[in-house]
């Protein structure tokens, strides 16, 4: 009898667990907006500072932001990342990004809560000029909450 009693509580605890997790996964679903901040290259004017778009639905994430002429004074194109989030918030996503004689990969990971995230990446730049990385910074929130 206390036999059946402590496995019906185990499987109550592995169920709620389960479900919380899931909740957590889906909780984290929206459209989050913030900024990113990167080094500055050799040949540009200024460190990068830009809007930095995320969504997440399920299991995918995709983020976007404008990329920059060199003078940062008109956006060329947009860099488009696509990646994954586990159910514990970490996030990881992939881009790459060619035009103008120029190309990046760019690679970003953090964590992300209900309504917050923090992101840290590299963008590794093939230029004219040559071979240059830089690392980059973001936060982002959850919009429309």
């Amino acid at each position: 009898m206390l036999r059946r009693k402590l496995e019906a509580i185990g499987w109550v605890v592995v169920t709620l667990t389960s479900m919380s997790q899931a909740a957590l996964a889906e909780g984290r679903d929206g459209a989050y907006r913030g900024t990113i901040v990167c080094e500055k290259l050799k040949n540009s004017q200024f460190i990068l500072r830009a809007p930095l778009d995320v969504t997440i639905s399920g299991k995918s994430v995709v983020a976007a932001r404008p990329v920059f002429n060199l003078p940062g004074t008109l956006v060329v194109a947009s860099e488009i990342a696509t990646g994954s989030i586990a159910d514990d918030g970490t996030i990881k996503f992939n881009s790459t990004w060619h035009g103008g004689g120029s190309s990046f990969e760019g690679s970003y990971s953090g964590t992300i809560t209900e309504k917050t995230g923090t992101l840290t990446g590299t963008q590794n730049w093939t230029t004219a000029t040559g071979k240059e990385t830089r690392n980059c910074t973001a936060a982002i929130v959850l919009t429309g909450s």
